[in-house]
């Protein structure tokens, strides 16, 4: 029976995909494949790459429960299919009676797949249907770029048992020389159903100077290129090929974005939070979707293993 209800929704997401691709691609109609909701700028870490944390005492650092479900009917209305709650740390997110559970349920009604990325430090019983958990290197490197919290992390990624668990590795000029050895541990933790990786990018508002030199981003890359033939490493490896010099085709518009104060900007991840540069580029979500709007193979497996 299980398995049967398992199908059922795999089926319905598959239907529901088409269909967008059916108005993307046929009709030509610009709606957004994937939705970047941020509920809240507030953080229990202070991470050095991040710059929204630093936005957390501003009097719009938090949407309301019917904010947040006026964005939701926003995005349904303006087509998007993939929901991802981000932070500041979205678990920490309350309206009065209202939890960030509350709130995932209420959006699995609308869309065909609510995802979740988290900081890892809070109990990972999360009803979405993806759970992605940042992890930035070793313990020490970890530790250093993330206010000390890989042993809480760690701890709560053992005791996680949600059946679509991810590790997001941002690479960045401290890190990237972790990413095999931190591959290695995450044998310790079955759940984990594999690593999406992508590249840091500079705000410019007030986060660590992190951004790789073009010698580091291109070793970082083909670094991650060569792991993917021994981990679940499940980035493509055009898109990951693609972020060395960035020239690879850009559908901004596949993307849209929920801010804490309620605004809703439709185009680069980066719109309104920060400068944009795109010769910087690390989005390697937005690649990969792009890649998928063009029918890339790569990019089209990619987002199956992850979403369906």
């Amino acid at each position: 029976m299980r398995t049967g209800s398992i199908n059922v929704r795999i089926m319905s997401r598959i239907l529901d995909l088409l269909k967008f691709y059916g108005l993307r691609i046929i009709l030509r109609q610009k709606i957004p494949l994937l939705a970047s909701f941020k509920l809240t700028y507030r953080c229990n870490l202070r991470c050095s790459g991040c710059p929204f944390h630093l936005r957390a005492q501003e009097d719009n650092a938090q949407l309301t429960w019917e904010q947040a479900l006026a964005g939701l009917q926003a995005l349904k209305l303006k087509g998007a299919r993939i929901i991802v709650f981000e932070g500041g740390e979205p678990l920490l997110w309350r309206d009065g009676p209202h939890s960030f559970n509350d709130l995932v349920l209420h959006a699995k009604k609308l869309f065909t797949t609510v995802a979740v990325t988290t900081n890892g430090t809070l109990p990972l019983d999360v009803p979405t249907d993806i759970l992605w958990v940042s992890l930035d290197g070793l313990p020490g490197t970890h530790d250093s770029l993330r206010s000390g919290s890989f042993e809480q992390l760690w701890r709560n990624l053992k005791a996680a048992t949600h059946p679509r668990t991810f590790i997001h590795f941002t690479m960045n000029s401290e890190n990237w020389r972790d990413l095999e050895g931190l591959l290695e541990m995450l044998k310790e933790v079955p759940i984990v159903r594999g690593v999406t990786v992508q590249l840091f990018y500079p705000y410019g508002q007030g986060e660590a100077p992190l951004v790789l030199l073009p010698e580091e981003r291109r070793a970082a890359v083909e670094n991650a290129l060569r792991l993917k033939e021994k981990y679940p490493l499940l980035n493509s490896r055009r898109s990951l090929a693609a972020m060395v010099d960035n020239k690879w085709r850009c559908h901004d518009d596949i993307l849209i974005n929920v801010d804490p104060d309620g605004h809703i900007t439709q185009g680069c991840y980066a719109k309104d939070r920060g400068r944009i540069c795109c010769h910087d580029c690390g989005f390697t979500p937005v690649a990969e979707a792009s890649g998928a709007i063009d029918l890339s193979f790569g990019s089209l497996v990619a987002g199956a293993r992850i979403f369906l």
